[in-house]
C-alpha cells in the first residue's frame, strides 16, 4: 500500500534513503518516487560500511537507526531504504549478507524497510534498461552481451560500461540520469535481463 502524504495525526510521513554515496541515493529515488509517489524523501549522508561491519554490524545499525530518526524529525518515518555494494558475483554470499542485514533491520525497525544490496554495483541494476543508456545519449549503445543475460554475475559493471567506446566514457555520475530515463514515458521500463539484487528490492518495495 502506498503511504499517503499525511497521517491522521497531521504529521507528514518520509522515507529515509541511506547509501554508499550521493549517486547510489539518487537512483533509488526515482524508484521510490515511482512507487510511492507524494512521499516525502530525507537523506542519510553519511556513509555506512554495512558489508564490512562484521561485529560491528550492531552498533552501525544502532547509528543507522537515530541517524534515519534524525533525518525524519518533524515527520512520522514510513520506511527506510537501505543502499550496499555487494561488490561480488557469489549467490551464495549475496543470501547470506541479505539475510543477516535482513535480520538487524527488522531488529531495529519497527517501519517496513527495503534492502538494495545491490550485485555486483548499482551499475549492473541500470543495464537491465539498455533502451534508457540510448535515450540518455544517442551514441551510447550497450554491448549485446550485457542484453537478456543475470547481470548479477557481471563482474564490476562500472568498468565494463567504461570499456564501451562511448564519448563522453560512463561515468558514476550518469547513473541517476541514466535511471531517470527508464522512466522516460512515466513509467518504468521492463528490465532487458534480471538481476535478484534489483527484483527483491522492488518487491520490497511494492510490498509497503
Amino acid at each position: 500500500m502506498t503511504p499517503k502524504a499525511k497521517t491522521g495525526k497531521g504529521k507528514r510521513r518520509v522515507i529515509v534513503v541511506a547509501g554508499e554515496g550521493d549517486n547510489d541515493r539518487q537512483v533509488l529515488q526515482h524508484l521510490i518516487r515511482a512507487t510511492h509517489p507524494g512521499t516525502k524523501i530525507s537523506n542519510i549522508r553519511r556513509k555506512l560500511a554495512l558489508t564490512e561491519a562484521d561485529k560491528q554490524l550492531s552498533p552501525r545499525m544502532d547509528e543507522l537507526r537515530r541517524l534515519a530518526q534524525a533525518a525524519a524529525v518533524g515527520a512520522e518515518l514510513s520506511g527506510i531504504v537501505v543502499h550496499v555494494d555487494l561488490d561480488v558475483v557469489d549467490e551464495a554470499r549475496y543470501v547470506k549478507v541479505r539475510e543477516r542485514l535482513t535480520s538487524e533491520l527488522k531488529k531495529n525497525f519497527s517501519c517496513p524497510f527495503a534492502l538494495a544490496l545491490a550485485a555486483f554495483e548499482t551499475e549492473a541494476w541500470l543495464m537491465q534498461f539498455p533502451k534508457a543508456f540510448t535515450i540518455f545519449n544517442a551514441s551510447w549503445t550497450l554491448k549485446d552481451k550485457y542484453r537478456g543475460c543475470d547481470l548479477a554475475k557481471v563482474d564490476k559493471p562500472k568498468e565494463r560500461l567504461r570499456e564501451h567506446p562511448w564519448k563522453p566514457s560512463y561515468e558514476e555520475s550518469h547513473a541517476p540520469l541514466v535511471m531517470e530515463k527508464a522512466f522516460e514515458n512515466g513509467t518504468l521500463m521492463e528490465p532487458d535481463g534480471q538481476n535478484r539484487s534489483y527484483q527483491e528490492f522492488i518487491h520490497e518495495l511494492r510490498s509497503w
